[in-house]
């Protein structure tokens, strides 16, 4: 059909009456469309922002991603309860290092370095079940995660100003999804989208995926004062031994343990490396023959985990410590802590309870706390060397020397004030040393040796290896000759054949093929 096209040209010069428009909406508006509105609306709270605006709060966060914005902002205030608050690092990205070519590695090998700056993040669920992680403002200091933990954990709160970040599913995000699964199922009803707010349904499988979430610090705010959510599921204190003997091969599981070794790994430097931890509580000191259970068990701090001052002062120091652990993940029977694990000190008062060690605020692990906590007993109890030992475990050995790894024995001087190897031959007098660590002169240095030996155990077709320590070596060398001035060595001969133990061994490698070889290092409990 042909149209003349002056016609055309008229037709879009009229523009329609916008009042024309809204009167034609409000005569054509029915009942039924009232009455759905309304039922629409009732699923959602209606509150007024700051600016006296009425804004509509919504129960649901799949309905509000749904109902995305522009540039993936959500338009609508979600209400949610905060179920875990931690700290995730941030890596420190050059130039250099944007430009190169994009490899795939994992979250848990993000470095966190002491230096670096940490990012706030928050793990909340809705009423329908929906979880989401939130990725909010960057803390000025990483001890500044206790306060946010104490004011919004477990509250009910609403999220304002968001940004949808992605996507996630369970193959790609498994750690994220291990903390979910230890939040499921529900402790009461979840609401179901396809009936009316009043109505509940059990709950079934958990989510397989959830949405990764950006906002601010203002972007969480409280919405019903300081009172406990009843869909808030606190970290629930295990005993180490609850732990070993479950018979779920993953799961996430908060605690409390005396550190009594600590090692630090590919770093000379707590924080910026992997830190292998060595646990023990009373639960596994005590006798229980019915179901035996190792004395010690190990734990790995994952670069991933973002570490408080006070932890890391302990880590730094020698001395044993108590520590909580909230939200470690279990894994083939070793304890790691990874990117939503949280680490705080713990403090024993004179009446024997638990306490943050935290001043001025709640304690993050305050539900893991108990009073009347038993006390480990003195010494230690370790186990004996097995077969089936694994690597970063403690272990009591007793064998006979029949062996010395000569290539690796030497000796050197030492201060003999302040024990440091930092000295520095004088000028004036070569007999002499001048100690740079404590800057005094050193006429008799002590004599520090390495000596490592191979034993004969209880323990047949295995080769060990074992890094002694000074006062092991002292025992099965000459120690009238250490205290001489020069130290003249000594015959292999006299050092085979002799005892040593029972001494606290560090397992530091285990390999299985073609023998059983195991290397360890003396410590010192």
């Amino acid at each position: 059909m042909f149209i003349p096209r002056g016609l055309l040209s008229a037709q879009r010069c009229s523009p329609y009456s916008l009042c024309r428009t809204f009167g034609l909406l409000e005569v054509c508006t029915t009942t039924e469309e009232n009455s759905a509105k309304q039922t629409t609306v009732s699923g959602a709270l209606c509150s007024f922002g700051g600016s006296g605006v009425l804004t509509r709060r919504c129960l649901s966060l799949l309905e509000a991603i749904e109902g995305l914005g522009q540039a993936g902002c959500v338009g609508q205030d979600v209400e949610v309860v905060v179920q875990r608050v931690y700290s995730i690092p941030v890596p420190d990205y050059s130039p250099m290092t944007i430009l190169k070519p994009r490899v795939p590695s994992r979250s848990s090998s993000a470095p966190p370095a002491e230096k670096g700056k940490t990012r706030l993040c928050v793990l909340v669920q809705d009423s329908y079940g929906m979880f989401s992680a939130v990725q909010l403002h960057l803390l000025p200091c990483k001890d500044d995660l206790h306060e946010y933990c104490h004011m919004w954990q477990g509250r009910t709160c609403v999220l304002r100003d968001i940004k949808v970040v992605q996507r996630v599913t369970r193959e790609r995000r498994t750690r994220l999804f291990s903390l979910i699964d230890s939040l499921w199922p529900p402790v009461m009803p979840l609401k179901d989208h396809g009936n009316t707010p009043s109505e509940s349904r059990p709950a079934g499988p958990a989510p397989s995926f959830c949405y990764l979430l950006s906002g601010q610090e203002s972007s969480v705010e409280h919405a019903d004062g300081k009172t406990l959510s009843s869909l808030y599921l606190p970290p629930t204190k295990l005993t180490l031994r609850d732990i070993l003997q479950s018979d779920l091969k993953t799961c996430r599981c908060s605690f409390v343990a005396t550190v009594i070794h600590k090692r630090i790994m590919q770093s000379s430097d707590v924080g910026q490396g992997e830190v292998w931890l060595v646990l023990t509580d009373p639960s596994l000191q005590e006798e229980q023959p019915e179901r035996p259970c190792r004395r010690t068990v190990a734990l790995c701090v994952n670069t991933s985990c973002v570490l408080t001052s006070s932890v890391l002062e302990a880590l730094n120091s020698p001395a044993v410590c108590r520590m909580s652990f909230r939200d470690s993940i279990k894994e083939h029977g070793v304890l790691l802590c990874v990117e939503q694990s949280v680490v705080e000190m713990c403090s024993v008062d004179p009446e024997g309870r638990l306490e943050s060690s935290t001043p001025g605020s709640e304690s993050l692990s305050h539900s893991l706390c108990e009073p009347k906590e038993n006390t480990l007993s003195q010494p230690v109890r370790l186990d004996p060397l097995s077969p089936e030992i694994t690597p970063n475990c403690l272990c009591s050995l007793t064998g006979v020397i029949v062996g010395v790894d000569e290539n690796t024995a030497y000796s050197w001087p030492s201060c003999n004030h302040c024990g440091s190897d930092n000295l520095e031959v004088l000028a004036e007098r070569p007999e002499n040393f001048h100690c740079v660590s404590c800057k005094s002169v050193v006429d008799k240095p002590d004599t520090k040796i390495q000596l490592e030996v191979f034993l004969s155990s209880s323990l047949s077709n295995c080769t060990l290896k074992v890094k002694l320590q000074q006062k092991t070596i002292m025992s099965i060398l000459n120690t009238a000759a250490l205290e001489g001035d020069k130290f003249p060595g000594y015959d292999v001969e006299n050092v085979l054949g002799k005892e040593v133990g029972p001494l606290a061994v560090y397992v530091r490698v285990v390999t299985r093929k073609p023998s059983l070889c195991m290397g360890l290092e003396e410590i010192c409990l």
